[in-house]
């Protein structure tokens, strides 16, 4: 008897002395994971979140990961290539060094102190038993020791740090898919479907599994076969659900205690055919890549959970961005859904450990296609090499991807990538460790090519960390530690944090190349310290040189620095912070003007604290202009959260196209005792949010929030795009600009197979703003468009409108408000000619009665551009002044109110 199967034995002995002396006390209490409901609980009944990781290529190659997919895809056409160039002996010498180096205690030792509570291993089964076209005998099956020896030994250290042991039967016998590379199939034979041997051998293969770790309680579950890829000739799952059914009659006959995992069709995701559950200890096994993580990406599979009340587990997923990885992982934990990434290393940047690739390796791909030539003891020492790249030790930890799977989930707090101080070179990539928009900001930070059919590289380069910011290797060869930023756009930042040596101003020295000039501003703690400065062009890519930026003011202790890309591109090495003198040396000067993006209000940010009281600071000494009007400043105040900025408001409207500057001449600002610099006509950077005019049709995608729905491409009439996947809760967010208060017909331009409601609501105090939701049918599909409306009471001025899906699930291509009404009839029976329309100089305006009348003009940018009362019977406007276009005409009195279109020719 070989010393496991002694464990073994003696392990099932004492498990059933216990059984008998303690009748009531079920297997389960052990401390198995099981099925409780719709929940995965471990033994004291407790909810349990898998948070497992993949042993990916380490006992079934794919080619991918090894770099081979061009040429040899698949675990049994790499092998075969391999033995033509240097020989079986030396296959078999490659294959026990990959196999010792791949995944080792120390990998598991890692995966645990990281955040990892279980791992799911990739078996091929041919480690456990030769293909049957190996057997010596046909029909029999004959068994191997190395693959129980791996899973022994990777058990062990399991348990050792108390993780839990998923068995995956990655690669079935014969192959169970099309797509070769995940299974090794080889389609010149039959595959698990097509031969009852193969079928045979892998019900064999988990019973004799089943019998070896049955009362392991670190064995976390059985997940029977992985992404089943085929097409049935009966057209449909009913083999698959044969082939289960086998493996779990087998299973449940020595082994009562592991979950079964069940895998679908269709990569894992077609379930047809294998509900209901016909195992009491059973969960659903989904699989997750490369589309959006908002708030439906899992309701197809948590409704699916709740109509057959059985646990899921999203088995295997990855291969994505830091911040994919982040929000996958908070949406799923989110639902109480447990997860597997997947793999655990490779090379590249987006896994926790990155392999290096020799180069003798791809020199060895390369003569495989074709291109280059090598000896056969060139082949044996390139790839031993890369066998023992994979070792812990050679690979490259990346903390950065953990970070984003274990600790970014759950916080949007930003950690130091390194220790940076003033006075040190300070590399770029060395930006903190965070989320997008709070470490960092960038454009394309992951890649959703099954929702968007096109491919992004979130970083382009490819190098150092798998966020969104573009990073690549680095020539400079003044300092480098080999890798730059690049590819910025206006917009992006970066944040570090560094210790400040002292309360002082500061030269920043930042080492740049660019083909262009391009823009950047300094903000430390979440408030400004710089204007925007130019960096000029370097005159290449490569060609790096030195800009220097003075009388930077840092605080003394733990700073957050972010550079920020106003416009421009560059690539960026690293910066230096020079401590140059004390602050009271440096101006007191404003550094912005910026506007807020729906209220009237500016913004002034200054390079000192401003220590004067608010009721010290002279309004009157600003001068705000408007498209080159001087308006007035109702008020100002301090922002009590940044002491360096002064917002002024005014009571006229602002737009987003408008061009505003600011100007001041006096004295009363000052930081301690000196005195705000005067400055004259500052351009505000205008950050208004585009506004609407009503009456006018918005369309759906033209948002200012989208909480929760999609974009799609549109086919009713017109084309363009519609607002989809609406859950309960979800919201958009339009800015609209109402010349007169009134009450407004308000249409929906809507699609749906199924009954939908939304609340139609004013987004500041929260208030509905009809009496009641607006309900609506099924339109017959979900590009079957139909109007529906409702009358909405909207008040003068800008408003913020929140159209939320209460519950259903709609499309949304455009919404409109129609003419005003108001106090009975006669506001849209108006005895009144206007004319002629269009008009180049006089608008002519006539009218029935004598009674007092209020007539405004406004622009289509929601500007009023007349006002003017009349108590004739006609009255003309001078248009002249104004541009072509489109205008607002209202004209009001006590008995009715009318706003009518006119247009502005030349």
């Amino acid at each position: 008897m070989s010393t496991s199967t002694f464990k073994q034995v003696f392990a099932t002995t004492i498990l059933l002395c216990l059984f008998f002396l303690f009748p009531s006390v079920t297997l389960k209490a052990q401390g198995y994971l099981h099925v409780d409901g719709k929940s995965i609980v471990d033994g004291n009944g407790e909810n349990f979140i898998i948070r497992s990781i993949g042993t990916g290529n380490w006992m079934l190659q794919e080619g991918y990961m090894m770099q081979s997919a061009d040429v040899a895809g698949t675990q049994h056409e790499f092998r075969k290539k391999l033995e033509e160039t240097i020989g079986e002996t030396r296959t078999e010498e490659f294959y026990e060094a990959w196999l010792a180096n791949h995944f080792r205690k120390i990998d598991v030792d890692s995966m645990a102190a990281w955040g990892f509570n279980s791992l799911r291993v990739a078996m091929h089964y041919k480690w456990f038993t030769p293909p049957i076209e190996e057997e010596p005998v046909q029909g029999e099956i004959t068994w191997k020791d190395k693959g129980f020896d791996m899973i022994d030994d990777l058990l062990s250290w399991c348990e050792e740090n108390q993780m839990y042991l998923i068995l995956d039967l990655h690669g079935a016998p014969g192959g169970q898919g099309a797509n070769a590379d995940i299974s090794d199939y080889d389609d010149t034979k039959p595959s698990l479907w097509e031969d009852d041997l193969n079928k045979d051998k892998a019900v064999a293969l988990w019973r004799n599994l089943a019998e070896r770790y049955g009362d392991s309680p670190w064995i976390g579950g059985y997940d029977l076969i992985n992404e089943i890829n085929w097409t049935f000739p009966e057209g449909n799952n009913s083999q698959i659900r044969e082939l289960y059914g086998r493996i779990t009659d087998t299973i449940r006959a020595v082994d009562p205690n592991h979950i079964i995992f069940i895998e679908g069709n269709s990569w894992a995701n077609d379930f047809s055919g294998l509900t209901p559950a016909w195992d009491d200890n059973m969960a659903y096994s989904f699989h997750k890549y490369w589309n959006y993580n908002d708030a439906n990406a899992l309701k197809w599979i948590t409704d699916f959970r709740d109509e057959h009340n059985r646990p899921i587990w999203l088995g295997e997923t990855g291969e994505n961005s830091n911040t994919w990885f982040a929000n996958l992982v908070a949406l799923s934990e989110d639902n109480n859904v447990g997860w597997s990434w997947w793999p655990v290393k490779k090379s590249g940047i987006n896994n926790v450990l990155k392999v290096e690739t020799n180069a003798d390796y791809t020199q060895l791909i390369e003569m495989w296609k074709g291109n280059a030539s090598m000896t056969s003891d060139e082949a044996y020492n390139a790839v031993m090499t890369f066998a023992d790249n994979h070792r812990f030790e050679n690979c490259t930890i990346q903390r950065d991807v953990i970070d984003a799977l274990i600790r970014q989930p759950h916080s949007t707090e930003t950690l130091p990538f390194k220790e940076h101080s003033t006075g040190e070179n300070i590399f770029a990539v060395d930006y903190d460790l965070g989320r997008n928009d709070y470490a960092y900001f960038d454009v394309d930070t992951a890649n959703y090519h099954l929702n968007t059919n096109e491919f992004k590289a979130w970083n382009i380069g490819w190098e150092y960390r798998n966020d969104g910011v573009d990073i690549e290797k680095c020539s400079d060869t003044e300092a480098t530690n080999g890798y730059n930023v690049g590819w910025v756009e206006k917009g992006e930042w970066l944040q570090y944090t560094i210790q400040s040596q002292a309360l002082a101003t500061y030269r920043l020295e930042l080492r740049t190349a660019s083909e262009s000039n391009a823009n950047i501003h300094i903000e430390v703690n979440g408030k400004r310290v710089s204007d925007v400065f130019e960096v000029s062009s370097t005159g290449g890519w490569k060609a790096f040189a030195t800009t220097s930026i003075e009388n930077i003011i840092l605080p003394e202790g733990e700073i957050k620095l972010r550079l920020v890309f106003d416009g421009g591109t560059l690539n960026v090495n690293y910066f230096t912070l020079i401590e140059t003198g004390s602050v009271s040396e440096v101006p007191f000067e404003l550094l912005k003007a910026s506007s807020e993006k729906i209220d009237n209000e500016i913004y002034l940010d200054f390079n000192k604290s401003v220590t004067s009281q608010e009721n010290e600071i002279n309004s009157n000494e600003f001068e705000l202009k408007v498209d080159g009007t001087n308006i007035d400043i109702s008020d100002l105040y301090l922002n009590e959260e940044n002491n360096q900025q002064i917002i002024l408001i005014t009571n006229e409207n602002l737009f987003y196209n408008h061009n505003i500057t600011i100007s001041y001449n006096g004295n009363s600002i000052k930081s301690d005792e000196q005195e705000l610099e005067n400055f004259s006509d500052v351009s505000v950077k205008n950050n208004f949010y585009r506004h609407y005019e009503v009456p006018g049709k918005i369309q759906a995608e033209n948002f200012i929030t989208n909480k929760g729905f999609e974009i799609e491409n549109c086919t009713d009439a017109g084309g363009g795009e519609n607002t989809a996947y609406a859950s309960d809760g979800d919201y958009l967010e339009y800015l609209l600009f109402v010349p007169e208060a009134g009450t407004f017909n308000m249409e929906f331009r809507v699609a749906t197979e199924k009954s939908a409601k939304i609340q139609v609501m004013n987004s500041e105090d929260g208030e509905m703003v009809n009496n009641e939701s607006i309900s609506f049918g099924s339109t017959n599909g979900w590009q079957s468009w139909q109007t529906k409306s409702i009358s909405v009471d909207l008040p003068q001025g800008k408003t913020v409108l929140r159209l939320v899906s209460e519950s259903g699930e709609h499309n949304l291509n455009w919404i409109a408000f129609g003419i005003p009404t108001g106090i009975g009839d006669d506001i849209l029976n108006m005895k009144m000619k206007v004319y002629p329309n269009p008009t180049s100089d006089l608008l002519k305006i006539d009218f029935e009665g004598f009674s007092q009348k209020e007539i405004k003009l406004f622009n289509m940018r929601g500007a009023q551009v007349v006002s003017e009362s009349v108590s004739s019977q006609s009255t003309s406007i001078d248009v002249k002044p104004f541009p072509s276009g489109t205008y607002l005409l209202n004209v009001s009195s006590d008995e009715s109110n009318q706003t009518i279109k006119v247009m502005i020719v030349r």
